[in-house]
């Protein structure tokens, strides 16, 4: 059986995550460990440093290209770092199936194979869902406002400021996550559970503003704000 061949694509969200590596390393382990539980081989690998909320993506296209030209599959170390919009998505499935290519394979879906038609089809499928839940929750959302407005509520300079106020706070918070990025990043490709970094962080004198140490779900926040997952 021909072994089959795959075409990394990885992204990170910042031009520092790009040239550290931070936040890729964790992608490419990711990447290896599935090819070598499938038998496959990396033939190429592409970087992109964008955020997830843009599709206009140079380096993708290009691993597409390359994707088509050696009749490849791309593989992804989780569907967000290929797009958060549902619909991206689906299309790219779509010219899989239409260009040749292999297909998609995404890491943290590994019951999901989309270098089979059947597996293509759940994709469409899950895409599809996604974007009719993202549709609904945008209607109740307008139809909640216009509820409010209807009983004198209004909307404007003070919702203005809460939301300047709320990006201040996720300012703060990312800006004491990177105090603990040069321990959690190694921790974080090493793989260790939030349970081994929440102990390391404690044994390391790692604390909250509160002086409380560092709980599994503080550590998943952390390496949210720091994109090491």
């Amino acid at each position: 059986m021909e072994q089959l061949q795959l075409v990394a694509y990885y992204r990170v969200s910042t031009e520092r995550q790009g040239q550290s590596g931070l936040g890729l390393d964790a992608q490419q382990a990711k990447v290896q460990q599935l090819a070598r539980e499938r038998g496959a081989v990396v033939v190429a690998e592409f970087v992109e440093v964008e955020s997830g909320r843009k599709n206009d993506r140079p380096v993708l296209a290009q691993a597409l290209q390359e994707a088509r030209r050696l009749k490849a599959a791309v593989v992804v170390a989780k569907l967000d770092r290929i797009a958060r919009d549902a619909e991206f998505v689906l299309r790219l499935s779509r010219e899989a199936a239409a260009n040749g290519m292999g297909g998609f394979l995404f890491c943290d879906l590994p019951d999901i194979d989309a270098t089979t038609a059947a597996g293509r089809m759940v994709l469409s499928v899950m895409a599809s869902v996604a974007e009719f839940e993202a549709r609904r929750i945008s209607e109740r959302t307008r139809d909640a406002m216009a509820a409010a407005k209807a009983r004198g509520a209004t909307f404007g300079g003070r919702n203005s400021g809460t939301i300047r106020e709320n990006q201040a706070a996720k300012d703060r918070a990312k800006q004491e996550a990177e105090k603990l990025r040069g321990v959690l990043a190694p921790m974080a490709a090493a793989g260790l559970s939030l349970r081994e970094m929440s102990r390391a962080l404690a044994g390391a004198g790692k604390t909250t503003k509160t002086g409380a140490p560092y709980s599994p779900s503080q550590v998943s926040r952390l390496l949210q704000r720091l994109e090491l997952v």
